[in-house]
């Protein structure tokens, strides 16, 4: 970059953040620790002078900017289900996988057992995923929430029109919360300093 005289982005970066609903009352200081850490990370991008944009906006309350409040019927009608999906890691992205721990290691075992040689078991795309991503990959993220896709549609049968409008107005602007921790980050890094 540098020796070029060419600019960089980085254009998908940003902590996941604890949610009191799922991660109880640690969660304030769980987040206060990765707002220092966002802090760090964007005091290098200013002297480096690194463009970047956050990933997410908006999202129901794990990453983005601004989330779907939980008075909102999106919110409400899919709780439990919501609820499943973080105790199954089904999500890849910053799951917590300790719900699933045994499950994931008995099928490991069982792989390495049956698969011995560790180069046959080094599939594309390791190095990046090791053995133990590829396992959770295909049995959480693929397999597990294949299986969850009936049921996350179901709590949409039945619905009138009118009541279909009311969940997607959940994901207005006016009915978000705004992450105000990581807002105030973000405003403090939020210009270009040219050198």
């Amino acid at each position: 970059m540098r020796e070029r005289g060419l600019p960089i982005w980085n254009g998908e970066f940003g902590p996941v953040y604890a949610r009191h609903q799922y991660d109880g009352p640690k969660s304030d200081e769980i987040n206060e620790s990765r707002y220092l850490l966002l802090k760090d990370q964007l005091a290098v991008y200013d002297q480096e002078q690194i463009s970047w944009s956050i990933w997410l906006y908006k999202d129901i309350g794990f990453q983005g900017m601004v989330h779907v409040g939980l008075d909102t019927p999106y919110m409400k009608r899919f709780e439990k289900f919501l609820l499943k999906k973080y105790k199954l890691a089904v999500d890849a992205w910053g799951a917590d996988t300790t719900g699933v721990k045994d499950t994931q290691d008995m099928l490991e075992k069982f792989i390495n057992d049956s698969v011995p040689d560790p180069a046959h078991r080094a599939l594309y795309p390791a190095p990046v995923w090791t053995f133990s991503d590829r396992i959770g990959r295909i049995y959480r993220n693929i397999m597990l929430a294949e299986f969850l896709v009936a049921e996350y549609a179901e709590h949409f049968r039945g619905l009138s029109e009118a009541e279909l409008d009311e969940l997607a107005a959940s994901f207005k602007f006016e009915n978000c919360t705004k992450r105000e921790g990581l807002n105030e980050v973000l405003k403090e890094h939020h210009k270009v300093v040219t050198k």
